[in-house]
């Protein structure tokens, strides 16, 4: 590889930081969340979603179809703050894939949904 000079003067993007690894918990939250949505339980999706999303969050759960998706994956993942977004592709057999797009954050030690989008059928960079 060809001597780039003085690091400093590279144009493009730098790591500013570490790299944080999100808390064991927010995955565990995500996992329930994911696998709720899946199985179609709409009282515990309700359970982690404060009033101000409830009703997004619900309008993407009544979008999944119950027990036809048996497997999810996080595709994605970005932190602001103590916050974190994460877009999940769900699968199945003989379904098109779903793909949402959620922010987690923690509260009194409880994780909670504080936004979603559902990216099913949109194209852009967060839905490749």
């Amino acid at each position: 590889m060809p001597d780039l000079g003085e690091r400093g003067n590279v144009m493009g993007p730098q790591p500013i930081a570490a790299v944080v690894e999100p808390p064991a918990a927010m995955f565990a939250a995500a996992e329930n969340l994911l696998n709720a949505l899946m199985r179609g339980d709409h009282a515990s999706v309700e359970a982690m979603t404060p009033a101000q999303v409830r009703d997004e969050m619900l309008r993407i759960a009544k979008e999944i179809p119950a027990n036809r998706y048996d497997k999810f994956e996080i595709i994605g993942r970005a932190r602001v703050s103590k916050h974190f977004f994460l877009k999940a592709r769900l699968t199945g057999a003989g379904v098109e894939p779903f793909k949402f797009q959620f922010r987690l954050g923690e509260t009194d030690g409880k994780w909670t949904v504080r936004e979603a989008l559902n990216l099913t059928g949109r194209r852009s960079a967060w839905s490749r």
